[in-house]
């Protein structure tokens, strides 16, 4: 899809439109949030948790019940009812986060053992099966690649400095693109997969011209594979790097030729890293208007958001509840302008109702079709130099600016924790202002 031609799918139909969809996380790439029971029942040999599917493999692989505990939860943590009611809550479509194991099987890398389990292909087959009967689209998700597209859990592999020696040339491009073509042409005629991802959150420490002309080999690997433009979008990761800079360094790579039917995607969490920690809730909402700007202009897949906020966006006027209600509903606003739709993460999740669309969905926060948040009717943002007048919606301003004798003071860093007192230990570990954090 040519940059300027940034088209919008059709609303859903049957088994085609823009994807409204959930992604269902932990089960063939294991993440601590959604496969939880896993790495809580089999820890290391010092009693602590696995952090990736790498390093719980490795612990599963030491126990006599490991192997046969995984082949359960690959049986169980996914079934076909769950495919009934996820199209029962109105969305259309899954995206299915797998690693690369589960088509080739463990990989080597340079003779060294890997402990990945695989392959595992029925697995996958089952979930096309199960969405082609529910009336489900389908987006496959290479989730983790070969030697890694990055040093984190993700991709299946934690090995983030400083302990970490992932480099980026360790992701073996060449294996990566042998496991897309199987699984293209293993797919190829199934009408409800309407969606490939070709990696998943690529490291920025990946250079873009790397990465583009992997995504143009990839494109191409997949249509020669014979899955046609006119059904299948190919998903080109973004992540961690502006969309705008990176869709020209994509156009210029093209360089006038065009790959019909691609879109970029993004990942927007707003409780990672001290920038989103530090923001109040009125400037979770702003941030969500600034994404509208950048979906008008891209064609775009949000294939990751939750409703889980930065430890700075605290209740006031308005009740944590109250709060969860407003973002849900501003993002689904936000996110219906992106040309290729979006995907909630996760289907289900231990990390608790933010991160849960099931528990999110009974919870009344994300129905979708009830009435959505009206961008327009938020009060305009005013001058630099001013104070947003949306932060007076949900926060009570100091009725007089001077602290005097006796005032309750509460001191909040950078990061949007509150200094805290606890004996002789000076810290910033919550959000929160409670007794220790009074001053």
């Amino acid at each position: 899809m040519a940059l300027q031609e940034r088209r919008v799918l059709p609303e859903a139909s049957g088994a085609q439109g823009r994807w409204r969809g959930v992604s269902l996380g932990g089960w063939l790439l294991l993440e601590p949030g959604p496969a939880k029971d896993l790495f809580r029942r089999f820890p290391d040999e010092r009693g602590r948790e696995a952090r990736c599917e790498w390093d719980l493999m490795t612990n599963l692989r030491r126990s006599p019940e490991g192997l046969e505990a995984l082949r359960k939860h690959r049986e169980t943590h996914i079934t076909p009812e769950d495919f009934r009611r996820i199209r029962a809550m109105g969305l259309n479509a899954v995206r299915i986060p797998f690693g690369f194991w589960i088509v080739d099987g463990p990989g080597s890398a340079g003779g060294a053992f890997e402990p990945w389990e695989g392959p595992a292909l029925a697995f996958l087959d089952r979930a096309v099966q199960w969405a082609e009967d529910s009336g489900l689209q389908v987006l496959l998700d290479l989730h983790g690649c070969p030697g890694g597209e990055s040093g984190e859990a993700p991709c299946g592999r934690r090995q983030r400095p400083p302990g970490g020696t992932w480099h980026w040339r360790q992701w073996r491009i060449g294996e990566t693109l042998r496991v897309i073509r199987c699984v293209a042409e293993r797919y190829r005629d199934r009408r409800c997969v309407t969606g490939f991802a070709v990696c998943n959150e690529p490291s920025p420490e990946v250079p873009s011209d790397v990465l583009c002309r992997f995504y143009d080999r990839a494109v191409a690997a997949i249509r020669n594979a014979g899955m046609a433009a006119d059904q299948v979008c190919v998903v080109l990761p973004v992540f961690q790097r502006p969309l705008a800079r990176f869709a020209e360094r994509w156009k210029t790579l093209l360089n006038g030729c065009d790959h019909a039917n691609t879109c970029f995607e993004v990942h927007w969490y707003h409780c990672f890293e001290n920038y989103w920690h530090g923001l109040t809730f009125a400037q979770h909402l702003r941030a969500v208007q600034a994404h509208i700007e950048e979906l008008r202009q891209f064609p775009v897949v949000v294939g990751e958001w939750s409703l889980a906020l930065g430890c700075g966006a605290q209740p006031g006027k308005v009740s944590k509840d109250e709060m969860r209600a407003l973002f849900a509903r501003a993002q689904l606003a936000a996110y219906a302008e992106a040309s290729h739709g979006w995907f909630f993460w996760t289907w289900n999740d231990q990390h608790g109702i933010d991160w849960d669309w099931r528990q999110s969905y009974a919870g009344g926060y994300l129905r979708l079709g009830e009435e959505v948040c009206a961008f327009r009717d938020l009060p305009p943002k005013s001058d630099e130099d001013g104070e947003d007048p949306l932060e007076l919606l949900f926060d009570s301003p100091a009725v007089d600016p001077r602290v005097r004798m006796g005032d309750t003071v509460y001191l909040r860093t950078f990061n949007g924790r509150y200094i805290d007192v606890e004996g002789p230990q000076v810290q910033a570990r919550y959000g929160d202002r409670g007794r220790w954090q009074q001053f």
